[in-house]
């Protein structure tokens, strides 16, 4: 099984930031991977600053990007507080200052490094705000590679996964690397499927759940019938996984829930899960990538670290690049 080769993780300061930029450290070392701490200048801030103390921006930019690294460099190679010489957290980091927008700035990164994973820090519910800022959901939209939102309190290994499935080939990718993270770190895994039970009063025709086109079917016993082909289906499902899942503590279930977001990020909460794993949906054409809404619902309302795995060959690159995934299997988070 091989292990990951490169990690980046943006870095701008945050205690969110530096919760991941632990994490990320974690990820690298015990996979013996390149790690890359990208920092980026937004140019429109530092223009204002600049204008306020009346200085030019050509003579100032060098001056503002080498103190933007070495405060980075301190960060990693000092303690939470940033203080050289106190036991790295980052020790060896590739620090990377560039001027742009963070989203540009790290999605270049990302593609530059042929970064394997992109870490980024999200704020703990007893923070102020809770979940991914507007970089990280930009990131999980147009990152070419897996994203991990680390949560600023979860630093060390990972001890309850959840890896949700759809029964798609995205998902299934985000169960294997479940599987694999649930090894390395001695984790309890859960695999679930979210079931929609049909709402009262809908009646359904033609054939929405494998029946005979054109005839009403009745409400409860089609849907029974449904839900009791899904458990198997599960099982058939994470087969090709048998080998692994042996050495894993691991369950798998059906949960049923009112909608697919809502009922993904509840259930891992009802389980006290630290890290969620599930797929983005993704669309790819020329222009952009989306982020299915299920997992951006599932993502909103989530209070653990998650980490979204993206479809193969999904276009990710805002500059209309095609870029094609690394293959998961060498995903050993």
């Amino acid at each position: 099984m091989n292990a990951l080769r490169t990690v980046v993780v943006g870095l701008d300061f945050t205690p969110a930031s530096r919760g991941a930029l632990r994490q990320a450290s974690r990820i690298a070392a015990r996979n013996d991977a390149a790690l890359h701490v990208v920092h980026a200048i937004e140019p429109s801030i530092v223009d204002e600053m600049l204008a306020l103390v009346g200085l030019g921006r050509d003579q100032s930019w060098a001056a503002i990007r080498a103190r933007a690294r070495e405060l980075a460099q301190r960060l990693a190679e000092g303690d939470d507080a940033g203080r050289p010489g106190s036991g790295g957290v980052a020790v060896g980091a590739h620090i990377d200052v560039e001027v742009g927008s963070p989203m540009e700035v790290l999605c270049r990164a990302v593609r530059t490094h042929a970064a394997d994973l992109l870490v980024l820090g999200v704020r703990s519910p007893t923070s102020a705000g809770r979940g991914a800022g507007p970089v990280a959901k930009a990131c999980l939209r147009h990152a070419p590679t897996r994203v991990l939102l680390a949560r600023e309190d979860q630093t060390g290994p990972y001890t309850s996964v959840v890896a949700c499935t759809d029964f798609s080939e995205t998902s299934f990718r985000a169960v294997e690397t479940a599987v694999r993270i649930a090894r390395f770190d001695k984790a309890a895994l859960r695999i679930v499927h979210v079931a929609m039970p049909p709402g009262p009063g809908i009646d359904y025709t033609g054939d929405p759940l494998g029946l005979w086109p054109g005839q009403p079917v009745e409400l409860v016993e089609s849907w029974n019938a449904y839900r009791a082909s899904l458990g198997p289906r599960l099982e058939k499902f994470v087969e090709p996984l048998a080998a692994e899942l042996s050495g894993v503590n691991a369950r798998l279930e059906i949960f049923e829930h009112g909608h697919y977001g809502r009922g993904i990020a509840a259930y891992a909460e009802d389980h006290r899960a630290d890290l969620l794993v599930l797929g983005a949906q993704g669309r790819s054409n020329l222009r952009y990538a989306l982020l299915g809404s299920t997992a951006e619902r599932a993502l909103s309302e989530l209070s653990c670290s998650a980490l979204v795995v993206k479809p193969a060959g999904i276009a990710t690159d805002p500059s209309e690049a095609v870029v094609a995934e690394v293959d998961p299997v060498r995903s050993l988070l």
